[in-house]
């Protein structure tokens, strides 16, 4: 690991034995561990964040701008009224049609599916920011490596 103390780096420090032999006062090392610890922490949180908000979405390259492109249709379709003559939404309509349903019932999935989303994305982020933010308020590697694992744990659930 490299430590930076006192406007100096010190590449590659390996123990704390190694950081007093290139003369850093006891506890240097322990220190930049410590923080070493909680970056690789928020790492393995941000990583487990994005898997579980990648169960949720399609690998597809732009496939999330159709996504919101289909809720803004069926929440503009719902609010005039579920009219009988749906032209007015091309995506809806090619959809219902290729899948043999109805307008007002694929607008009403495609909403059922963006609500649960929407908290699914939203119990997400809470998990990873406070997972996150609780490390600083750890003094110990063990303590951060639970709380780590705490939080995957919690975002597997998603």
């Amino acid at each position: 690991m490299d430590i930076i103390y006192d406007g100096r780096r010190y590449a590659g420090v390996t123990d704390a034995d190694a950081a007093a032999m290139l003369g850093l006062p006891a506890g240097v090392y322990a220190a930049a561990a410590l923080q070493d610890a909680r970056e690789q922490g928020r790492r393995a949180i941000d990583a487990a964040a994005v898997a579980a908000r990648g169960r949720h979405a399609s690998p597809l390259a732009g496939q999330d701008g159709i996504y919101q492109m289909k809720a803004e249709a069926a929440a503009a379709f719902v609010a005039a009224g579920r009219p009988a003559d749906a032209s007015a939404w091309p995506m809806l309509t090619a959809e219902a049609q290729a899948r043999a349903m109805t307008v007002a019932a694929l607008a009403d999935e495609i909403l059922a599916a963006r609500t649960a989303w929407i908290a699914a994305a939203a119990n997400i982020e809470a998990i990873r920011v406070s997972a996150k933010q609780g490390l600083d308020l750890l003094d110990d590697a063990t303590a951060i490596e639970a709380a780590v694992t705490a939080a995957r744990t919690a975002l597997r659930g998603y």
